[in-house]
């Protein structure tokens, strides 16, 4: 399978999720391009627009049409996905009938951000299959890791 992960991290947490997710399928035999959604300009997290629009971004998204399986991550932020992400999402192309897996990594309550990354990606035709949330409080240990890992065995 061709495999895209695509994910926003601030401070590495969603990072090391998503890196672990293509370590995982990378063992399996799939070929995997991991993004990680830039903004063009970094703010304070309170500066964004927390529905994501007109958030210009340095990764243009473009077409998932190559990839048989599409992976995004985000981490929670006030209970939603991250606005890059929300940006990411809305400027994807090629998306339906594409197979999707959202993840995200919170401390707390992941509140609607799994609902609110499906429902765009439902009104663009695309299919959500699959979703996790990995909550940790300190750092991501191997243990909270171990829910990537899983994750992606049961994706393959």
């Amino acid at each position: 399978m061709k495999i895209l992960i695509a994910y926003y991290s601030k401070t590495g947490s969603t990072e090391k999720v998503a890196k672990k997710i293509k370590q995982e399928f990378e063992e399996k035999g799939h070929k995997v391009e991991l993004v990680k959604i830039v903004p063009v300009q970094e703010l304070k997290a309170y500066q964004y627009k927390k529905n994501g629009k007109e958030l210009a971004l340095k990764n243009a998204t473009g077409s998932v049409k190559k990839f048989d399986l599409v992976l995004i991550g985000t981490p929670v932020w006030n209970f939603c996905p991250a606005p890059m992400v929300l940006s990411y999402l809305r400027n994807l192309l090629n998306v339906k009938d594409k197979k999707f897996a959202l993840f995200a990594t919170c401390t707390a309550l992941p509140g609607t951000t799994i609902q609110r990354m499906s429902s765009i990606l439902s009104t663009k035709g695309g299919k959500v299959t699959a979703s996790i949330t990995v909550r940790s409080i300190f750092s991501l240990d191997a243990k909270k890791l171990e829910v990537a890992k899983k994750f992606a065995e049961q994706l393959s």
